[in-house]
């Protein structure tokens, strides 16, 4: 018997330590069943780990979300190299982690979680939605425009007769974002006490399931169903099973809603001279109280260099979402095969300090040339990059900048004590949450 264990032993090491490895890139040995989960989670949300990696195996690694190789890509210059130029359409895969979709959908259903011939048909579908509801045009603009004023009235109602409150900005500002989205998908925003009460419950599940989506116990179930038996990842299991059953009902709820109405009707710290910079040129391009639109976006270059700014600094998702190879490629010296998972790296991309030198700090600056104008910077890549590049890019950069000129030309924001500032520190999930502050809201009209 133990002669038969000690067999097994090194067999098992063999196979985890070599074997599986052994035409794949190289990167951190992993451990059985779990891979490098336990690397990743030392340091969450993972990026000092993935830099680590990236330094110590190169651009082009290897690590292991349990039983599942990945193979990633972390240099600008060869992610579009591999995802843009030549390998767009083999790399445009999406692949799941064991059996994810099977076990938390019932099959592969949606967008983002597809990919070959549904994954285009259902893109082509969400862009002509997107173009039928206004995209590019000014009625989405004015869409934004109105979910921003019910913002601006709620935070002047709580001014009162003062010139300065403290408040809680994340639920604010959060509301108003998750409002523009849902008016899209289901006609209503959230604006009444009842309304806030049912998105704060929305919110809170969204954000939990978020969280388990990416933990160590639900990927190591969807990679080894039997083990969901198990005491600790049986409730970790019915936990996320909870929230991701809540939110499918609370959109079916919203489908069956609209089903209904049509029978009915016949068919790091952030330095205060950044914001003093931005109410300088506010003030100066603008001048007043006035409502900003798209149109001023070209004249307003500190504005748009500091939402680049931040777009970076927050690297809202550590690890990219998984692509999967739809034929066997040569990405660089290795020979990458069929239906392996492989990632552009784009949070390694935008904490480059080659690019960006001394990436963890807030300079806005570095996207503003020597003349005084916006400089474009192709590594600038929040929303990714190839085929699979974020549908929701030109709504998002439309957002933002009608929400930050138009909030940071009427109010100044201020620390509520200047020694002790607000975490930087992110809640890991698969985008990454910040955490809860409150801070001073001053008028500036």
């Amino acid at each position: 018997m133990l002669w038969f264990l000690g067999l097994f032993f090194l067999l098992l090491c063999f196979y985890n330590f070599y074997w599986k490895r052994r035409l794949l890139p190289p990167g951190p040995i992993p451990l059985p069943l779990i891979g490098n989960y336990h690397e990743v989670e030392a340091n969450p949300p993972g990026y000092t780990t993935f830099d680590k990696w990236r330094k110590k195996y190169g651009e082009i690694h290897t690590f292991w979300l349990a039983e599942t190789p990945v193979v990633s890509i972390n240099d600008f210059n060869l992610i579009q190299k591999y995802f843009v130029k030549e390998n767009s359409d083999t790399l445009a895969g999406r692949m799941l982690v064991g059996r994810q979709m099977e076990i938390q959908r019932g099959g592969t259903f949606g967008l983002i979680f597809v990919d070959g011939v549904q994954w285009r048909e259902h893109r082509r579908f969400a862009l002509q939605v997107f173009r039928n509801f206004g995209m590019g045009r000014g009625l989405m603009e004015e869409k934004i425009q109105i979910e921003i004023s019910n913002m601006f009235d709620d935070i002047n109602e709580a001014f009162g007769n003062s010139k300065e409150i403290t408040i809680e900005p994340s639920p604010l500002f959060e509301i108003t974002v998750a409002n523009i989205i849902n008016q899209l998908l289901f006609g209503f925003g959230y604006h009444d006490k009842k309304g806030k009460q049912e998105f704060s419950k929305v919110k809170d599940c969204i954000a939990k399931m978020m969280r388990f989506a990416c933990s160590p116990s639900i990927n190591l179930i969807y990679s080894f169903y039997p083990l969901r038996h198990l005491p600790f990842l049986k409730q970790k299991l019915a936990e996320f099973t909870e929230v991701e059953q809540f939110i499918s009902n609370y959109c079916q709820k919203q489908v069956e809603t609209h089903k209904t109405a049509m029978k009915n009707s016949n068919g790091r710290k952030l330095d205060p001279q950044d914001y003093e910079k931005i109410h300088t040129e506010l003030d100066s391009v603008i001048g007043s109280d006035r409502r900003i639109t798209l149109a001023d976006k070209n004249s307003l270059i500190y504005v748009n260099a500091f939402i680049n700014e931040v777009q970076r600094s927050v690297n809202l998702l550590p690890m990219n979402l998984l692509h999967k190879t739809l034929n066997d490629v040569q990405i660089g010296n290795y020979l990458i095969k069929k239906d392996t998972a492989i990632v552009p790296q784009i949070s390694a991309v935008m904490f480059d300090e080659k690019i960006f030198p001394e990436p963890h700090k807030f300079k806005p600056e570095r996207f503003i040339d020597a003349k005084g104008e916006l400089k474009k910077v192709e590594e600038l890549v929040p929303f990714s990059i190839g085929k699979r590049q974020c549908l929701g890019e030109s709504l998002a950069r439309m957002e933002l900048f009608l929400f930050v000129s138009n909030f940071y030309n009427l109010y100044k924001v201020a620390p509520i004590d200047p020694t002790n500032l607000p975490s930087l520190d992110k809640i890991p999930g698969v985008t990454i949450q910040p955490k809860q502050f409150s801070c001073n809201f001053i008028k500036r009209f």
